[in-house]
């Protein structure tokens, strides 16, 4: 499994569009084949911070997610909207077990 774990910043006056490209590309995203999660998130510490967490099967099908046209067509709006370069990490797990406190 791949875990991918990204941030971006807006401007405030980007805030609002920024949230609806996200939106869309998370609706998108989640119908792809191999996509086990994925979801953007509002940073607790800057309103204008979001991450992003997707979780997906194996690297083949995050070489097709990125390959997608809708992604595309995001990076492009995203760079647009945002006050800083895009941070994105990209993790392999090699194996996930449940909390120990989970019973």
């Amino acid at each position: 499994m791949l875990l991918v774990v990204g941030r971006v910043r807006c401007e405030p006056e980007q805030r609002e569009e920024l949230i609806a490209q996200l939106q869309k590309m998370q609706e998108a995203s989640r119908r792809e084949e191999g996509c086990i999660r994925y979801g953007f998130f509002a940073a607790v510490e800057d309103a204008h911070s979001f991450i992003a967490v997707e979780e997906w099967e194996d690297r083949e099908a995050l070489d097709r997610h990125f390959a997608q046209p809708h992604l595309q067509e995001f990076s492009v709006k995203l760079l647009e909207l945002v006050s800083d370069r895009p941070e994105i990490a990209i993790h392999e797990i090699s194996g996930t077990s449940a909390f120990a406190g989970d019973s």
